[in-house]
C-alpha cells in the first residue's frame, strides 16, 4: 500500500520539475523542454524517451517492477513526465506524437491504481479525471477501457463502471467472459449497502436490471 505522506512529498518534487518544464513552454522553447524531460527520465528511471515510449506498456510495467513489487516513485514519474511530452506535442499541434503519450500516461497510471488498489483520495501529480479529457477525440482501446472499469469500480464510480462495461459489451456482445465479469460485478454491487450504492450513483433496482440483462442470453 502507499505511503500517503511520501507520495505527497514525490508529488511536490514531481510538481517543481513540471514548474520548471512548465516555463520552458510558456517561452516557446519547446525542443528545450523535450531534452530537459528526457534528461529526467533517464535521471529518474534510467529510461530515455524513445525508449518508454517505445515499449509495450506491460513491459514497461514490468521494467518498473523490480522483484515483482512495482517502483512507485519511477512509475509516478514516468506518468507525469510522459504526459508533459503529450502537453508539449499538443502545442506543437503533433496530435500523434501527444496521443500516444497520453494514453501511455492514462494506461500505467490505471496499472498503478488497480495494482495498489489505490484512489482518488491520495494526492498524485496526476490523475485519471485529468487524462481522459485529454483523450475524448479518440476511441480507447478495448485493453484501456477494461482497465477504466476497474479503475472506476475500485474507486466506487460505479454508473461510471456500468456505463464502460457496456460500452465494452457493444463490441463484443457474445464475449461470455466479459459477461461473466460484468455479472460478478453486479453481483459484487448488490451486496454493498444503499449508502455505498447512492455514493457510486446507481440504484439497487439499476444493478438489478444490469444483472437480469447480462443473465438473458
Amino acid at each position: 500500500m502507499i505511503n500517503k505522506d511520501y507520495i505527497l512529498r514525490l508529488a511536490e518534487r514531481i510538481g517543481r520539475e513540471l514548474a520548471i518544464i512548465l516555463g520552458l513552454r510558456q517561452r516557446n522553447k519547446h525542443e528545450d523542454a523535450l531534452i530537459y524531460i528526457d534528461d529526467l527520465l533517464f535521471n529518474s528511471v534510467g529510461l530515455t524517451s524513445s525508449m518508454i515510449n517505445a515499449m509495450p506498456d506491460e513491459v514497461l510495467l514490468q521494467m518498473l517492477s523490480p522483484f515483482g513489487t512495482l517502483n512507485i516513485d519511477k512509475c509516478l514519474w514516468v506518468i507525469s513526465l510522459v504526459k508533459a511530452e503529450g502537453d508539449i506535442y499538443s502545442e506543437m499541434a503533433n496530435a500523434k506524437e501527444s496521443y500516444y503519450r497520453y494514453l501511455k500516461a492514462l494506461n500505467l497510471l490505471l496499472m498503478l491504481h488497480i495494482q495498489e488498489h489505490t484512489t482518488s483520495q491520495y494526492t498524485l501529480p496526476i490523475t485519471v479525471e485529468e487524462l481522459l479529457p485529454l483523450l475524448t477525440d479518440y476511441e480507447l482501446p478495448v485493453a484501456s477501457k477494461n482497465m477504466l472499469f476497474s479503475y472506476y469500480e475500485l474507486a466506487g464510480q460505479y454508473a461510471k463502471a456500468e456505463d464502460t462495461l457496456f460500452e465494452l459489451l457493444e463490441n463484443a456482445t457474445h464475449d461470455a467472459t466479459l459477461r461473466a465479469e460484468g455479472r460478478a460485478f453486479y453481483q459484487r454491487l448488490l451486496a454493498k449497502t444503499e449508502s455505498d450504492l447512492q455514493h457510486g450513483n446507481l440504484s439497487r433496482e439499476e444493478a438489478q436490471e444490469g444483472l437480469a440483462q447480462l443473465a438473458e442470453q
